[in-house]
């Protein structure tokens, strides 16, 4: 088989990322790379905890390689992932181990594979090391086939020892268009490059004379990723701290390989909505193409324990001067590799036979994506293939157990009896609304649920005309999912994602300014950012007495409806829900017209209808900021309906 002596960082993801299967399918032809916006069959694309992914091609197959995330003593090999189509993937187990490598004991971190001279090389970090006492730090591993079995190649590190104060792990290879190998590598706050020799297994040395040169950007932590597009070098790493949920992404770019290398953004990082601790990347290109993807480790939110990490991919995309357009971790399954990975389910049975996710007939059995979305828009195709009952859309649930009505959240369905429903859960059933509906068993519908603040709309088929549409102020965020009641039914093609159609939140993304914050990270834009889950920081925080908070709708606008996100809505406990305060518009940001006046408020988000109210200003003045007397305003959101 013939093989690119590049890194896949500088090809492709045809058909990279890993597997999630324990047999491999069928040969057949290659399938044309795809040009995806996401992993549309799910992220995770593997089953299992693994990190610190990094990526190549060997002719038509495209392979992921791992970090295994266990405790530090478990870390005694790696497996490696294969796929020819993006869809199907053939896990190969134990492609390297500690007992190939004779001075590895543990913690065997970050390969990075490359081939060249007809062989396969693997470079791995062990040991952990703390000193240059230590035996330890970065190896090289060699093998005829890229499922290994690898096998050290020098009997000793490659890089064992710290230089300019950086620890020896977290290696990426890389080579260049003339020919010239570089690793780059590096923990503890430091990062280094290094040129290795055409053996691929030494070092060689700089026109100066030296064998390491320190090219630590502003802010790196650990994790160097280069790749080269259009001519420009490109280095990655990853910020914060690998356990917390601000693990990032950054980058720099050079017309270098040894840079310099000057930090311009951040371009991945957690989604209070999606994943948490996002980091640690590779970054691969669709050969003969400009289709580029991340590939990278993430951790679910409802995850604690740090080593619960899990791989992923979305699309990366470049303006048009070079620079990385900042990654969205998008959300989408259509079941084509025939799992669930991802999912969990609770109550009922559930397969995923043909590319759908089936589930036969139970009372309330539900599968819930581990999301945490507020404002937002899902999509799902819903089946029902046999009886009586109704089938279809969990949103912003929490408290998920086994039961009829074993969640706290809200529930759109189906019925072959003719309605469309929609009603709310907590361990018992409130309904909201219905509708009449013609619906048939074995026959497809698209289900669409819309919900922005306190308004929830519910389309079928038709995804310009709610059938359904209500305010309810219950559940401000939580997992989406889909459901069966007395029916069996399939699910197909499920996306979440920003909120599309139904009402529009005026105040959204607009210029906003308010009284002296509280933090620096609690300023007016937290209240118009459309979240409120991204912690106790995701919010307008002002100690100021009298504080205020002031939104430019840019226009004059006719406005509906108000509603508060408070700190109840935020998590935070309802005695700091704010008390007393005045919702007021102007058209020239100097003359107030007063709309809506509250005393004595518990409520964690407060609904204010209005007629004949419109302005291009928006302001909020808070009068007594709590019920518990603590001097601090906390509003989550500040949305204005038209």
């Amino acid at each position: 088989m013939a093989t690119l002596p590049m890194k896949l960082a500088t090809t492709a993801l045809t058909v990279l990322l890993a597997a999630g299967v324990a047999t491999a399918a069928p040969r057949a032809e290659a399938v044309a790379a795809p040009d995806l916006p996401t992993a549309v069959a799910g992220n995770p694309f593997v089953d299992g905890w693994y990190a610190d992914p990094d990526t190549i091609v060997h002719g038509d197959t495209y392979w992921v390689y791992p970090t295994t995330s266990k405790t530090y003593a478990e870390q005694t090999y790696l497996d490696a992932f294969s796929s020819r189509d993006l869809v199907h993937w053939t896990k190969h187990s134990n492609v390297l181990t500690t007992a190939a490598v004779p001075w590895a004991r543990y913690a065997l971190w970050a390969p990075a594979p490359i081939a060249r001279n007809g062989r396969y090389y693997l470079y791995f970090a062990a040991n952990d090391i703390q000193s240059d006492s230590a035996l330890g730090g970065i190896g090289v591993a060699v093998a005829d086939h890229p499922a290994g079995p690898y096998r050290d190649a020098i009997g000793r590190p490659l890089i064992g020892q710290f230089h300019n104060g950086a620890q020896p792990i977290d290696q990426d290879v890389f080579i260049d268009d003339d020919g010239q190998a570089y690793v780059y590598y590096g923990g503890w706050g430091r990062a280094n490059v290094a040129k290795l020799n055409p053996d691929m297994v030494s070092l060689g040395t700089f026109p100066d004379g030296s064998t390491f040169r320190e090219i630590t950007p502003a802010g790196y932590v650990e994790g160097p990723q280069m790749f080269k597009r259009g001519g420009k070098y490109y280095l990655m790493w990853s910020e914060g701290g690998w356990t917390g949920p601000d693990y990032s992404v950054s980058y720099a770019m050079a017309d270098s390989p040894t840079g310099p290398f000057t930090r311009l953004d951040k371009v991945l990082a957690q989604d209070p909505a999606v994943a948490r601790g996002s980091g640690h990347n590779s970054v691969v290109n669709v050969p003969g193409t400009d289709i580029w993807y991340i590939v990278y480790h993430r951790r679910p939110l409802g995850e604690t324990d740090g080593n619960h990490r899990q791989l992923a991919y979305d699309r990366l995309h470049f303006n048009a001067d070079g620079t990385i357009r900042r990654v969205t971790m998008k959300v989408q399954d259509d079941f084509a590799d025939d799992n669930a990975h991802g999912w969990k389910t609770y109550g009922g049975a559930w397969t995923v036979p043909g590319g759908r996710l089936q589930a036969a007939a139970s009372a309330g059995g539900k599968a819930l994506l581990d999301t945490n979305f507020g404002d937002f828009t899902q999509d799902t195709d819903v089946t029902i293939t046999s009886g009586g009952g109704d089938a279809g859309l969990v949103f912003r649930a929490t408290r998920a157990a086994v039961g009829v009505d074993g969640y706290a959240g809200y529930y759109a369905g189906i019925t072959p009896a003719g309605r469309v429903v929609l009603g709310r859960a907590d361990n018992s059933w409130t309904p909201l609304a219905s509708a009449p509906l013609a619906v048939d068993v074995g026959t497809t519908y698209r289900l669409r649920v819309t919900a922005v603040g306190t308004s929830i709309r519910v389309y079928v088929g038709d995804l310009t005309t709610p059938k359904i549409g209500v305010t309810d102020a219950t559940f401000a965020s939580g997992g989406n999912g889909v459901r069966v009641f007395n029916a069996a039914a399939a699910f197909d093609d499920v996306a979440v994602g920003p909120a599309v159609g139904g009402e529009v939140n005026l105040a959204r993304g607009r210029p906003a300014t308010g009284s002296t914050p509280c933090a620096a990270g609690e300023g007016p834009e937290k209240a118009v950012n459309g979240t409120v889950t991204g912690g106790n920081s995701d919010k307008f925080c002002s100690a100021v007495p009298g504080a205020w908070l002031t939104v430019d709708l840019g226009a004059s606008r006719s406005i509906s409806r108000f509603e508060v996100a408070h700190a109840q809505a935020g998590g935070e406990d309802a005695g700091f829900n704010t008390r007393a305060f005045s919702l007021s518009v102007s058209n020239d940001g100097t003359t107030w017209r007063r709309a809506v006046g509250v005393t004595g408020n518990g409520a964690a988000t407060t609904v204010h209808p209005v007629t004949g109210v419109a302005g291009r200003y928006v302001r909020l003045d808070v009068t007594t900021p709590t019920g518990n007397a603590d001097p601090a305003t906390r509003v989550y959101e500040l949305r204005a309906f038209g």
